[in-house]
């Protein structure tokens, strides 16, 4: 069995506006996972159902425009409806309360790092739009950085597809997408940790281990 592997063919008769459809909707139904869905579209690439370059070109565009949209959404929403918007999709996407918090509070001091950083965060980088619409970031900050980031997270997963593919012909991208997944939540478990040690051992505090 191969879902992903079986998506990407259904999608492949559409072509270049279907890469772009598959951008704007893995940002706005988080039950896909948007790695899986890269890496598909590189093994497709491989198979020559489209041009790599392209298929990065067009998915980054469909998400960015994404991305846009739920920006624009945002700030036409109010104060007080933008936080229940936010809050109510951060508990939908499992975010602790005061994680998020303390994310929305890195947003706020720190708007362009924040938002090319966060375009590589799994899930965070789903509700990245909504919080720079809230905290009313400024339009050519927010496309120019969330494109970066879009651009590298797309490049680095179709790539990843494009690659496996080369190397193993008959390789099934659902299968990938899960050891990529694993390896992501890997390596998200090691940042959390280097993270907390670094906080703790930084100059005026004591260490955990003192």
């Amino acid at each position: 069995m191969d879902p992903l592997g079986s998506f990407i063919e259904w999608a492949a008769p559409v072509g270049i506006a279907g890469l772009f459809a598959i951008g704007a909707m893995e940002r706005v139904v988080p039950v896909l996972p948007s790695y899986g869905l890269l890496v598909a579209i590189g093994i497709g690439a491989s198979d020559s159902l489209w041009p790599a370059p392209l298929a990065i070109l067009a998915v980054t565009s469909g998400s960015t425009a994404a991305c846009l949209a739920c920006y624009a959404l945002v700030t036409t929403l109010g104060e007080a409806r933008s936080h229940r918007f936010l809050h109510g999709s951060a508990r939908l996407l499992g975010f602790p309360p005061n994680r998020f918090a303390r994310w929305v509070d890195a947003c706020r001091q720190h708007q362009a790092p924040i938002a090319f950083g966060l375009q590589l965060v799994p899930t965070a980088r789903l509700l990245t739009p909504a919080v720079a619409g809230l905290l009313r970031t400024k339009p050519r900050i927010f496309l120019l950085a969330s494109a970066a980031g879009i651009a590298v997270w797309n490049t680095l997963f179709i790539g990843l597809g494009f690659l496996a593919a080369q190397a193993t012909p008959e390789v099934n991208a659902s299968t990938l997408a899960l050891k990529l997944l694993t390896g992501l939540i890997a390596v998200e478990a090691l940042a959390v940790l280097a993270w907390r040690r670094l906080r703790n051992t930084a100059p005026g505090q004591t260490s955990i281990h003192s």
